[in-house]
């Protein structure tokens, strides 16, 4: 054996996940595939719930402390037919890096988790990819910034892996006029909210699916035939409940259909920047052999 060898960074931790979970059929399409904003649920056990067994999960009672929400997402959904009656197989990895700033030090810390939701016969349901930074709420950026691992974790400071954070410019187009534009403000209320103090992440996929649905009916296109198969989404500064928002858009890619959506809080002037972003690709259905309720006589009541 060589008489040094270079000891392991306990930084550079990673656990994998097999687990099973149980169907709920309000997350199912009328084709019994598994909505694209439902994908969370399924994967949430996989990224959190396992982390936070292992290592500890933040104190939701102190507000100087650690916390690391979400600050990226990617999801597909492949609107493969389950049976409702089988559990989805979830399978999934997460581990820590890191990103750089300019001159090579460190700008975030940040946990990514890759997963995959399965039926028993390893068909791919759904895929899942998450990132979350190391944060404090403080209203000073140099107080919120993490750049080191907190001591109560025990695996070191920084881990080896880097990675890249996209950001809002990278699902919207700066120097474009929307396509679509609001012109009345929402409010996002108490319902949306979640432990970590502000709207949950998962309601602006929900939201600007709405807004998108609507859109895209008004420019004539057939919602009977298209589906949300794929999101990108950017945090980049929390809302939070009573807040108003107007939502934006643009069309960014013809083969597949693809639309941008911005949120943008009210009172924000006009060159202030989103404060999330929603990147929406749709595809087309296959052919359902099944009759639709309706579609003949009356549905019994």
């Amino acid at each position: 054996m060589p008489a040094s060898r270079k000891k392991k960074n306990p930084a550079d931790v990673g656990l994998r996940a097999r687990l099973r979970e149980v169907v709920h059929f309000p997350d199912l399409t009328e084709r019994l595939a598994l909505r694209l904003s439902s994908i969370a649920a399924y994967t949430a056990q996989a990224h959190f719930g396992i982390w936070h067994k292992k290592l500890g999960s933040p104190d939701f009672t102190k507000p100087n402390a650690v916390f690391t929400p979400l600050v990226h997402v990617e999801l597909e959904a492949t609107d493969v037919r389950i049976d409702p009656r089988e559990t989805f197989h979830v399978q999934g990895e997460t581990f820590l890096a890191k990103t750089l700033d300019d001159t090579g030090a460190v700008r975030h810390l940040v946990r990514e988790g890759r997963h995959t939701v399965l039926r028993p016969d390893g068909t791919v349901v759904a895929r899942a990819r998450l990132m979350n930074v190391f944060t404090r709420y403080d209203p000073d950026p140099a107080r919120r910034r993490v750049t080191e691992l907190p001591p109560e974790m025990n695996i070191g400071t920084v881990p080896t892996r880097t990675t890249t954070l996209p950001d809002i410019d990278t699902l919207v187009p700066p120097d474009r006029t929307p396509d679509f534009v609001e012109e009345s403000p929402r409010v996002w209320h108490y319902g949306q909210t979640d432990a970590n103090r502000h709207v949950n992440g998962m309601e602006y996929l929900r939201s600007m699916e709405l807004y998108v649905a609507d859109a895209l009916y008004g420019a004539g296109h057939d919602l009977r035939r298209l589906y949300f198969t794929r999101a990108r989404i950017v945090y980049r500064k929390p809302c939070f409940r009573g807040e108003g928002y107007r939502r934006l858009a643009w069309f960014r890619g013809e083969a597949p259909l693809t639309i941008a959506g911005a949120f943008v809080k009210s009172g924000d002037g006009p060159d202030t920047r989103p404060a999330a972003a929603v990147e929406l690709t749709l595809a087309q259905h296959e052919a359902d052999p099944r009759p639709r309720l309706g579609s003949g006589e009356d549905a019994a009541v």
